[in-house]
């Protein structure tokens, strides 16, 4: 599933009661894990947030069902500071925009999405639009081809590596 489909879910109780959304996740992109879930509650104003991890879900389908009830759910609602979590771990929406480089400084294009599973914390792949004169077409990355992530995305590869996966 892609992370921008997962992030807007509605959260709901193993009885059916509604918690709130999705609204980030956070990542660990050299283990390729998801660290966290985001969910905030359904305030307009004032919005309060709190953390699952992959133990917390029962399943995900059209909506997420967490092993909690809605009483322990708001129990937890903004009791962690997510903001500061935020600051430590990247989350996926630093990531997309991100421009992408190989090791050999060659710009390729920006990170569009993620292919995600959620239920399993995994983070399988980065999939990049690639830069005009690449023909703005998309590809993806995979484990184990990320170097660094700070201000840009650097690769462990060179361009000649990407060139033939360009669809």
């Amino acid at each position: 599933m892609k992370a921008s489909e997962f992030i807007g879910k509605t959260v709901i109780d193993q009885k059916g009661l509604e918690i709130g959304k999705v609204t980030d996740i956070l990542l660990k992109p050299e283990e390729c894990l998801i660290h966290k879930v985001i969910i905030s509650d359904a305030a307009v104003l004032n919005k309060k947030y709190f953390t699952i991890d992959d133990g917390e879900i029962e399943t995900i389908g059209d909506y997420i069902i967490i092993k909690m009830s809605k009483k322990e759910a708001e129990a937890r609602m903004g009791k962690e500071d997510v903001d500061s979590l935020k600051k430590i771990d990247l989350n996926f929406k630093k990531l997309v925009g991100k421009i992408v480089i190989t090791r050999n400084g060659v710009e390729l294009g920006n990170v569009e999405d993620l292919i995600v599973q959620p239920k399993e914390c995994l983070m399988e792949n980065i999939i990049v639009k690639s830069k005009s004169d690449l023909g703005k077409k998309n590809f993806i990355l995979e484990k184990g081809e990320i170097l660094d992530i700070k201000d840009y995305l650097i690769l462990k590869i060179d361009f000649e590596d990407i060139e033939n996966r360009i669809i």
